[in-house]
């Protein structure tokens, strides 16, 4: 016998929503359920999909805490196990029922037979790919669903035994406009390599894919429909960017365990309980797997398992960046869980209790950009761990391009990384205007999300530079000299010229009319005797050919001396580039050229004043 929530229906009925009382029903009898959502403007996608709607966070009051929709909690309240691993091992017994098989392989028919149709011309396949989905999704389209990558852990990895009672997970993929088959993949790689018993359910959120993509709504809900109970599929009517989709995933589910993925993923075996175990110990511990790369071009999941891993950073233009683990942690060993000071945003879990209790997201972020440092910073700063877990391995399709627009047109990432500076990151939050710019542009109402960091008793931003991330260059006056490099007779600075924001681009050092707003033109004259563009990636100003007239170009520091060494001489105002003996010169250019190297002269062309110039050593008689 069934029994129904009298008290729940009639709240459901007070929405006025018939949808959502028949999505209640269906859920009761624990079936597939397909949801498609709209989700207007000033409408919580949590109400909107009948859950428990949760007190926004600009409606909270002191003494509020946010209310989980399935533990129907208001306070985290930890509770660490006391005891170790009893060695378990867990089965991996999901089997495919025979009609989703011969669905499954309609599917692969159908794709197959279109790329067939696409002709011979290999290189105007690709292209067409690369421009739909930012990958070779038409290479993608001709494997198979259910392909068998191996084992990629390290052998270290494969001893098993784990706590028999580790919690449930939900897995919360979410997507716009993705490739069908690179979806189900992703799908299928976790149905295949996750013990049932600790998979609550999968989560598939279409964040309003357009017409355009016919392939993932009624192909998809079909498929979904064959997968036995556990893959549910939500959809959102209107845009609404990733942070509030991953939101609504959340709601929906109902693993104690949150794992958030990319929709063009594929876990390796044994991804899920190194996760678990790292976080069934210590709640407030978040865990990223080992990222492994999928190649763009082949579709090929190498196996990575020796290669020592990296850990997250940042540079100051607020975007996510690969650093190499310190001596410490290396000693620690190729499978050591490992602290990483960000996450790159697209593969991580944590305790469903610990999520609602940290405050979930932003959401007054949108679509997507900066969600990533935002809840990394977070995580820290109030009292959490972050950590890559290197026998937890999962491959990712890396896009070359993200071939997604934006609504409007709109500039998100830099929105979204000024409320993230803005709330978390204190006095620090002036080298982040030096260098990217934007000081004074719209970022929104942050009083919520500032209340919830005083709430939650956070600490200061410099602890987190101090004991977190010490690798960090800071843009500071221990350095000998900040801001612009400029020629005062020719009012031209040294800039970037964008060169750094484009990959493929060649890194030629220019000059630009001085226009005082850092950005482009704001570097750090270090105390390594390194001219530093914190922008991306710390690139330096490099030379490697000392014929006069040669151009410079910016390459990655790698604090060797060398090609980057560089003095400057106080009295004569020369930037010296040390291995050549040759100043920096802008004779006879103008805006937009490259700089060149010169053999000094003493001519106005070749003196130079930095904006702000911390040290009031001669630096050219220390480095003499």
């Amino acid at each position: 016998m069934v029994r129904f929530n009298v008290r729940l229906i009639k709240k459901l009925l007070l929405y006025g929503s018939v949808t959502i009382l028949l999505l209640y029903l269906i859920s009761t009898f624990n079936s597939p359920v397909h949801i498609k959502v709209s989700v207007p403007e000033d409408v919580d996608v949590r109400q909107t999909i009948g859950l428990k709607p949760l007190p926004e966070v600009h409606q909270y009051k002191e003494g509020h805490e946010i209310i989980d929709p399935v533990l129907n909690r208001n306070k985290f309240q930890p509770e660490v196990p006391n005891k170790l691993s009893d060695g378990k091992t867990y089965e991996y017994t999901w089997v495919e029922s025979a009609k989703l098989r011969r669905a499954r392989e309609e599917v692969e028919q159908k794709f197959q037979e279109k790329v067939r149709d696409l002709g011979n011309d290999q290189e105007k396949i690709k292209e067409s790919g690369y421009s739909e989905h930012g990958y070779h999704s038409h290479l993608a389209e001709t494997i198979a669903i259910n392909r068998d990558i191996g084992d990629k852990r390290h052998p270290q990895c494969k001893n098993g035994g784990w706590p028999s009672d580790m919690p449930k997970a939900s897995v919360i993929f979410c997507f716009h406009n993705e490739n069908l088959v690179v979806l189900l993949r992703s799908i299928y790689s976790v149905l295949m390599r996750t013990p049932p018993e600790l998979l609550a359910d999968i989560i598939v959120v279409d964040d309003a894919s357009t017409e355009a993509h016919p392939d993932i709504k009624q192909p998809l809900d079909d498929m979904v429909a064959l997968m036995g109970g556990k893959v549910k599929v939500l959809r959102l009517d209107q845009r609404s960017g990733l942070i509030k989709a991953r939101m609504a995933g959340a709601a929906f589910s109902t693993g104690q365990f949150l794992v958030f993925f990319d929709a063009h993923i594929e876990c390796s075996h044994g991804w899920l309980e190194p996760m678990l175990e790292r976080v069934y110990h210590n709640p407030t511990t978040v865990v990223c797997p080992c990222i492994d790369i999928i190649k763009h071009d082949t579709m090929e999941y190498p196996n990575n398992a020796q290669q020592e891993i990296q850990k997250g950073g940042f540079h100051w233009g607020l975007i996510y960046k690969w650093i190499p683990l310190n001596a410490t942690q290396r000693a620690q060993g190729i499978t050591a869980p490992q602290a990483s000071a960000t996450m790159a945003g697209g593969l991580f879990g944590m305790s469903r209790e610990y999520f609602y209790q940290l405050g979930t997201y932003d959401e007054e972020m949108k679509i997507w950009g900066g969600e990533n440092l935002e809840i990394s910073f977070r995580i820290w700063m109030c009292g959490g761990r972050l950590e890559i877990v290197p026998c937890s391995r999962v491959g990712h399709l890396f896009r070359v391009k993200n071939p997604v627009s934006f609504p409007d047109g709109s500039d998100t990432v830099s929105r979204n990384t000024r409320r993230l500076a803005e709330v978390w990151m204190d006095e620090y939050k002036e080298y982040y205007y030096d260098i990217q710019g934007g000081k004074g542009r719209d970022f929104g109402d942050v009083s919520a999300r500032k209340h919830l960091r005083d709430r939650l008793q956070c600490k200061p931003f410099k602890w987190f530079v101090e004991n977190v991330y010490p690798e960090l260059v800071v843009p500071d006056e221990s350095n000998f000299a900040l801001g612009s490099i400029r020629n005062p007779s020719s009012n031209l600075c040294l800039d970037d010229l964008q060169k750094l924001e484009d990959e493929k681009s060649e890194k030629k050092v220019g000059l630009y009319w001085c226009h005082g707003q850092g950005g482009s033109q704001f570097f750090v004259f270090s105390k390594d005797y390194e001219i530093v563009a914190l922008r991306k990636n710390d690139y330096c100003l490099d030379n490697s050919n000392y014929a006069p007239g040669a151009t410079l170009e910016w390459y990655p520091c790698h604090k060797m001396g060398g090609n980057q060494l560089w003095t400057y001489n106080t009295q004569t105002q020369e930037l010296i580039h040390v291995p050549s003996n040759n100043c920096l010169d802008t004779r006879s250019l103008k805006a937009k050229d490259f700089v060149r190297l010169n053999p000094c002269d003493g001519s106005l062309s070749q003196q130079w004043e930095f904006s702000k110039v911390c040290s009031k050593e001669t630096l050219w008689k220390k480095v003499k």
